[in-house]
């Protein structure tokens, strides 16, 4: 008799789903996330799962070429309000592909950035932040703090550098520790200036940097910075840097797959997008 594949037990969508929500909970999500199930064969089995940052036709057929059939993905690939489909529109398309391949898809979107070990404090550790909390300086570390406290505050981390540095200081270590060119960063304030406290919201977050303000902060990282609320930032007094959408949230893929390696015990083999989804292209 020949020795058993170690997947061969295979977990339903469904129990993977309720593994993943047992440690990031999808009712930690902000009001106007839509977080969990989008596409759901929720008693399959699961073949294999492939991790995302963001579900585009080349990852689904990454997905199907690779004998996935789920895809745990972070930007949620569904949002508005659906209220037809139609082949003429990429995003129909491939929801419809999606489907008629029998690839589940799960998002994992604001509960992931709120999260002890989500996406914030990916890129906190990374900076070799200390002292790291919420955006109100608030420790999210403690046991059930999440399920009893959870608010927007969460979506975001403060910490200090271990020692006060220049701006422009700060950039370099977010373009070496982040593994972006300094042609990827925007940095709003005099590059002198001196930075101990730290804000960061990955993604887009600068509908936050007043209340890294108010939490002490010298500098706000995050992505997508508009020209007006750079000018809030300056008034403000508040450094900014933006390293992109892309640029601060890369590492989901990754660190979603390292956290179901854990969670399902190796019952089911995940696999991480190798897709380069990032739109922008670089003109030197």
């Amino acid at each position: 008799m020949g020795s058993k594949n170690k997947f061969s037990d295979l977990m339903t969508v469904g129990s993977v789903v309720k593994e993943i929500e047992r440690e990031v909970p999808a009712g930690l999500q902000e009001s106007w996330d839509n977080s969990g199930i989008q596409i759901g064969f929720e008693d399959a089995p699961v073949r294999k799962i492939l991790t995302c940052l963001e579900l585009n036709h080349k990852v689904a057929e990454e997905a199907a070429d690779a004998g996935a059939n789920m895809i745990v993905t972070h930007h949620p690939l569904i949002f508005g309000a659906l209220r037809s489909f139609s082949t003429s529109y990429y995003k129909d398309r491939l929801i419809m592909e999606l489907i008629s391949s029998g690839i589940s898809v799960y998002t994992c979107h604001t509960p992931f950035d709120k999260v002890k070990g989500g996406n914030n404090d990916i890129v906190a550790e990374k900076l070799g932040l200390v002292s790291v909390g919420n955006l109100r300086g608030e420790d999210v570390g403690a046991p059930d703090y999440m399920l009893k406290n959870s608010d927007e505050a969460d979506i975001g981390r403060t910490g200090s550098f271990s020692r006060s540095i220049s701006l422009r200081q700060a950039a370099e270590i977010v373009s070496d520790k982040l593994q972006l060119s300094f042609s990827q960063l925007k940095v709003v304030g005099n590059l002198e200036s001196e930075i101990s406290n730290v804000g960061i919201c990955t993604g887009a977050g600068a509908d936050l940097m007043q209340m890294a303000a108010a939490a002490g902060c010298e500098l706000f990282i995050t992505g997508d910075v508009k020209y007006h609320e750079a000018q809030t930032a300056r008034e403000l007094g508040l450094c900014i840097i933006d390293a992109g959408h892309y640029g601060t949230e890369k590492f989901f893929g990754c660190t979603m797959k390292n956290l179901l390696d854990r969670l399902l015990g190796g019952k089911v083999e995940i696999i991480s997008s190798c897709v380069d989804i990032d739109p922008f292209n670089l003109i030197y």
